[in-house]
Protein backbone atom coordinates (compact mmCIF):
# COMPACT_ATOMS: atom_id res chain seq x y z
CA UNK A 1 0.00 0.00 0.00
CA UNK A 2 2.82 2.39 0.94
CA UNK A 3 4.63 1.54 -2.29
CA UNK A 4 1.47 2.22 -4.32
CA UNK A 5 1.01 5.56 -2.52
CA UNK A 6 4.60 6.51 -3.32
CA UNK A 7 4.13 5.54 -6.96
CA UNK A 8 0.99 7.68 -7.16
CA UNK A 9 2.80 10.69 -5.68
CA UNK A 10 5.65 10.24 -8.14
CA UNK A 11 3.20 10.15 -11.05
CA UNK A 12 1.39 13.28 -9.85
CA UNK A 13 4.45 15.32 -8.84
CA UNK A 14 5.93 17.76 -11.38
CA UNK A 15 9.55 18.42 -10.29
CA UNK A 16 10.08 20.83 -13.17
CA UNK A 17 7.57 23.18 -11.51
CA UNK A 18 8.23 22.49 -7.81
CA UNK A 19 11.07 22.65 -5.34
CA UNK A 20 13.92 24.87 -6.57
CA UNK A 21 12.06 25.26 -9.88
CA UNK A 22 8.88 26.61 -8.30
CA UNK A 23 7.72 29.93 -9.74
CA UNK A 24 6.54 32.21 -6.94
CA UNK A 25 4.32 34.46 -9.09
CA UNK A 26 2.56 31.44 -10.58
CA UNK A 27 2.16 29.92 -7.12
CA UNK A 28 0.68 33.18 -5.80
CA UNK A 29 -1.82 33.36 -8.68
CA UNK A 30 -2.89 29.76 -8.07
CA UNK A 31 -3.27 30.28 -4.32
CA UNK A 32 -5.56 33.24 -4.96
CA UNK A 33 -7.63 31.17 -7.38
CA UNK A 34 -7.73 28.28 -4.91
CA UNK A 35 -8.88 30.61 -2.12
CA UNK A 36 -11.68 31.97 -4.29
CA UNK A 37 -12.87 28.52 -5.36
CA UNK A 38 -12.72 27.18 -1.79
CA UNK A 39 -14.64 30.19 -0.48
CA UNK A 40 -17.35 29.67 -3.10
CA UNK A 41 -17.58 25.98 -2.20
CA UNK A 42 -17.78 26.82 1.51
CA UNK A 43 -20.91 28.90 0.86
CA UNK A 44 -22.61 25.71 -0.33
CA UNK A 45 -21.07 23.47 2.33
CA UNK A 46 -18.29 24.12 4.85
CA UNK A 47 -16.90 20.55 4.61
CA UNK A 48 -16.92 20.91 0.81
CA UNK A 49 -14.97 24.18 1.11
CA UNK A 50 -12.39 22.51 3.36
CA UNK A 51 -12.08 19.59 0.95
CA UNK A 52 -11.63 21.90 -2.06
CA UNK A 53 -9.02 23.96 -0.20
CA UNK A 54 -7.11 20.82 0.85
CA UNK A 55 -7.16 19.33 -2.65
CA UNK A 56 -6.12 22.64 -4.21
CA UNK A 57 -3.19 23.13 -1.85
CA UNK A 58 -2.07 19.54 -2.44
CA UNK A 59 -2.19 20.06 -6.21
CA UNK A 60 -0.20 23.29 -5.99
CA UNK A 61 2.36 21.69 -3.66
CA UNK A 62 2.84 18.57 -5.79
CA UNK A 63 2.42 20.01 -9.29
CA UNK A 64 3.27 23.68 -8.97
CA UNK A 65 0.00 24.72 -10.64
CA UNK A 66 -3.68 24.28 -9.99
CA UNK A 67 -4.93 25.92 -13.19
CA UNK A 68 -3.51 24.72 -16.54
CA UNK A 69 -1.89 27.50 -18.52
CA UNK A 70 -0.85 29.49 -15.45
CA UNK A 71 2.41 30.72 -17.05
CA UNK A 72 0.44 32.30 -19.87
CA UNK A 73 -1.82 34.02 -17.33
CA UNK A 74 1.10 35.51 -15.42
CA UNK A 75 2.87 36.60 -18.61
CA UNK A 76 -0.26 38.33 -19.84
CA UNK A 77 -1.69 39.88 -16.71
CA UNK A 78 1.08 40.42 -14.14
CA UNK A 79 2.94 43.71 -14.71
CA UNK A 80 6.73 44.01 -14.36
CA UNK A 81 6.48 45.72 -10.99
CA UNK A 82 4.57 42.73 -9.59
CA UNK A 83 7.06 40.26 -11.05
CA UNK A 84 9.84 42.31 -9.45
CA UNK A 85 8.38 41.57 -6.01
CA UNK A 86 9.18 37.92 -6.65
CA UNK A 87 12.57 38.53 -8.25
CA UNK A 88 11.27 37.87 -11.76
CA UNK A 89 12.08 41.28 -13.19
CA UNK A 90 15.47 42.86 -13.31
CA UNK A 91 15.92 45.16 -10.35
CA UNK A 92 17.99 48.32 -10.70
CA UNK A 93 21.53 48.12 -9.40
CA UNK A 94 22.35 49.91 -6.17
CA UNK A 95 24.96 52.70 -6.15
CA UNK A 96 27.42 50.40 -4.36
CA UNK A 97 27.13 47.79 -7.09
CA UNK A 98 27.75 50.25 -9.91
CA UNK A 99 30.82 51.88 -8.32
CA UNK A 100 33.18 49.19 -9.67
CA UNK A 101 34.28 49.74 -13.29
CA UNK A 102 34.30 46.22 -14.74
CA UNK A 103 35.44 47.24 -18.22
CA UNK A 104 38.14 49.49 -16.78
CA UNK A 105 39.41 46.66 -14.57
CA UNK A 106 39.64 44.17 -17.43
CA UNK A 107 41.32 46.74 -19.68
CA UNK A 108 43.73 48.01 -17.02
CA UNK A 109 45.15 44.56 -16.33
CA UNK A 110 45.24 43.41 -19.94
CA UNK A 111 42.56 40.75 -19.56
CA UNK A 112 40.88 41.92 -22.76
CA UNK A 113 42.30 43.42 -25.96
CA UNK A 114 40.71 45.39 -28.77
CA UNK A 115 39.93 43.44 -31.92
CA UNK A 116 38.63 45.89 -34.48
CA UNK A 117 35.30 47.19 -33.17
CA UNK A 118 35.08 44.41 -30.59
CA UNK A 119 37.05 43.09 -27.62
CA UNK A 120 38.45 39.62 -26.94
CA UNK A 121 40.33 37.89 -24.17
CA UNK A 122 44.07 38.43 -24.28
CA UNK A 123 45.67 35.23 -25.65
CA UNK A 124 47.78 34.69 -22.51
CA UNK A 125 44.75 35.09 -20.25
CA UNK A 126 42.65 32.77 -22.41
CA UNK A 127 45.36 30.09 -22.25
CA UNK A 128 45.43 30.40 -18.47
CA UNK A 129 41.65 30.10 -18.29
CA UNK A 130 41.66 27.02 -20.54
CA UNK A 131 44.35 25.39 -18.37
CA UNK A 132 42.36 26.14 -15.21
CA UNK A 133 39.19 24.68 -16.76
CA UNK A 134 40.96 21.37 -17.45
CA UNK A 135 41.35 20.83 -13.72
CA UNK A 136 37.62 21.30 -13.12
CA UNK A 137 36.41 18.15 -14.85
CA UNK A 138 34.84 16.53 -11.78
CA UNK A 139 32.22 17.62 -9.25
CA UNK A 140 34.79 17.23 -6.46
CA UNK A 141 37.18 19.64 -8.17
CA UNK A 142 34.33 22.06 -8.89
CA UNK A 143 33.19 21.85 -5.28
CA UNK A 144 36.66 22.74 -4.01
CA UNK A 145 36.97 25.62 -6.48
CA UNK A 146 33.47 26.88 -5.60
CA UNK A 147 34.35 26.75 -1.90
CA UNK A 148 37.39 28.91 -2.60
CA UNK A 149 35.31 31.41 -4.59
CA UNK A 150 32.57 31.55 -1.94
CA UNK A 151 34.93 31.32 1.08
CA UNK A 152 33.10 28.35 2.63
CA UNK A 153 34.02 24.75 3.47
CA UNK A 154 33.78 22.36 0.46
CA UNK A 155 31.42 19.99 2.30
CA UNK A 156 28.85 22.79 2.52
CA UNK A 157 28.70 23.13 -1.28
CA UNK A 158 26.45 21.09 -3.57
CA UNK A 159 25.08 21.39 -7.09
CA UNK A 160 21.71 20.88 -8.78
CA UNK A 161 20.65 21.06 -12.41
CA UNK A 162 17.36 21.17 -14.26
CA UNK A 163 14.90 23.70 -15.50
CA UNK A 164 17.49 25.23 -17.81
CA UNK A 165 19.95 26.26 -15.10
CA UNK A 166 22.89 25.08 -13.01
CA UNK A 167 22.43 25.91 -9.33
CA UNK A 168 25.02 26.17 -6.58
CA UNK A 169 23.80 25.50 -3.05
CA UNK A 170 25.44 26.17 0.30
CA UNK A 171 24.00 24.18 3.20
CA UNK A 172 21.12 23.19 0.93
CA UNK A 173 20.08 26.75 0.06
CA UNK A 174 20.47 28.11 -3.47
CA UNK A 175 23.24 30.72 -3.53
CA UNK A 176 23.46 31.29 -7.28
CA UNK A 177 22.29 30.17 -10.72
CA UNK A 178 24.25 29.81 -13.94
CA UNK A 179 23.10 29.15 -17.49
CA UNK A 180 24.79 25.73 -17.49
CA UNK A 181 27.50 23.64 -15.86
CA UNK A 182 29.90 24.87 -18.56
CA UNK A 183 29.11 28.49 -17.63
CA UNK A 184 29.90 27.75 -13.99
CA UNK A 185 33.16 26.02 -14.94
CA UNK A 186 34.08 29.09 -17.00
CA UNK A 187 33.52 31.38 -13.99
CA UNK A 188 35.54 29.14 -11.68
CA UNK A 189 38.38 28.99 -14.21
CA UNK A 190 38.26 32.76 -14.70
CA UNK A 191 38.36 33.27 -10.92
CA UNK A 192 41.45 31.07 -10.61
CA UNK A 193 43.15 32.85 -13.49
CA UNK A 194 42.34 36.33 -12.21
CA UNK A 195 43.62 35.35 -8.74
CA UNK A 196 47.10 34.82 -10.17
CA UNK A 197 46.82 37.54 -12.84
CA UNK A 198 46.45 40.50 -10.46
CA UNK A 199 46.46 41.00 -6.68
CA UNK A 200 43.60 43.49 -7.03
CA UNK A 201 41.16 40.68 -7.78
CA UNK A 202 41.16 39.67 -4.10
CA UNK A 203 39.75 43.08 -3.13
CA UNK A 204 36.99 43.24 -5.77
CA UNK A 205 33.54 43.28 -4.04
CA UNK A 206 31.28 40.23 -4.36
CA UNK A 207 28.63 41.72 -6.67
CA UNK A 208 31.31 43.25 -8.88
CA UNK A 209 33.09 39.89 -9.05
CA UNK A 210 29.97 38.30 -10.50
CA UNK A 211 29.67 40.97 -13.20
CA UNK A 212 33.38 40.70 -14.01
CA UNK A 213 33.28 36.92 -14.35
CA UNK A 214 30.20 37.23 -16.58
CA UNK A 215 32.04 39.76 -18.77
CA UNK A 216 34.99 37.39 -19.13
CA UNK A 217 32.63 34.53 -20.00
CA UNK A 218 30.95 36.66 -22.67
CA UNK A 219 34.33 36.99 -24.41
CA UNK A 220 35.02 33.24 -24.66
CA UNK A 221 35.62 31.80 -28.12
CA UNK A 222 35.54 28.14 -27.09
CA UNK A 223 33.61 26.04 -24.58
CA UNK A 224 35.57 25.44 -21.36
CA UNK A 225 34.25 21.88 -20.99
CA UNK A 226 34.31 20.43 -24.51
CA UNK A 227 36.41 22.91 -26.51
CA UNK A 228 33.64 23.48 -29.04
CA UNK A 229 33.13 26.76 -30.88
CA UNK A 230 30.81 29.26 -29.23
CA UNK A 231 28.20 30.89 -31.45
CA UNK A 232 26.58 34.21 -30.61
CA UNK A 233 23.04 35.16 -31.58
CA UNK A 234 19.69 36.50 -30.47
CA UNK A 235 16.61 34.49 -29.66
CA UNK A 236 13.33 34.72 -27.80
CA UNK A 237 13.24 32.84 -24.53
CA UNK A 238 10.25 32.10 -22.36
CA UNK A 239 10.26 31.75 -18.59
CA UNK A 240 7.25 31.04 -16.42
CA UNK A 241 6.28 34.68 -16.33
CA UNK A 242 8.08 36.48 -19.13
CA UNK A 243 8.90 36.25 -22.80
CA UNK A 244 11.80 38.37 -23.97
CA UNK A 245 14.64 38.67 -26.49
CA UNK A 246 18.14 37.73 -25.35
CA UNK A 247 21.66 37.83 -26.70
CA UNK A 248 23.02 34.34 -26.08
CA UNK A 249 26.35 32.55 -26.45
CA UNK A 250 25.98 28.79 -26.97
CA UNK A 251 28.47 26.00 -27.66
CA UNK A 252 27.93 24.64 -31.17
CA UNK A 253 29.17 21.17 -30.10
CA UNK A 254 27.65 20.40 -26.68
CA UNK A 255 24.85 23.00 -26.88
CA UNK A 256 25.72 24.41 -23.45
CA UNK A 257 24.53 27.96 -22.85
CA UNK A 258 27.56 30.00 -21.80
CA UNK A 259 26.09 33.45 -21.56
CA UNK A 260 22.72 35.15 -21.80
CA UNK A 261 21.63 38.73 -21.34
CA UNK A 262 18.56 40.80 -22.12
CA UNK A 263 18.83 42.12 -25.66
CA UNK A 264 17.05 45.31 -24.57
CA UNK A 265 19.82 46.07 -22.10
CA UNK A 266 22.48 45.54 -24.77
CA UNK A 267 20.64 47.85 -27.18
CA UNK A 268 20.44 50.52 -24.48
CA UNK A 269 24.22 50.36 -23.90
CA UNK A 270 24.94 50.59 -27.64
Amino acid sequence: MIRQYGTLLTAVRRPEYTGANRCLPCTAVNLLIAAGVAAAAAVVSLPLGVAVATASLAAIYLRGYLVPGTPELTKRYLPERVLAWFGKAEAPATPGETAFDTVGFLDRYGVVVDVGDDVALAPAFERGLDDAAVGLDTDAAMRAAAADLLAVAPDRVSFASGGGSWRVLVDGSILGRWESRAAFVADLAAHRTLSTWTDEWASVPGAARGRTLSAVRACLDSCPTCGGTIRLGTETVSSCCREYEVVAATCADCDARLFETDAGAVAAVE
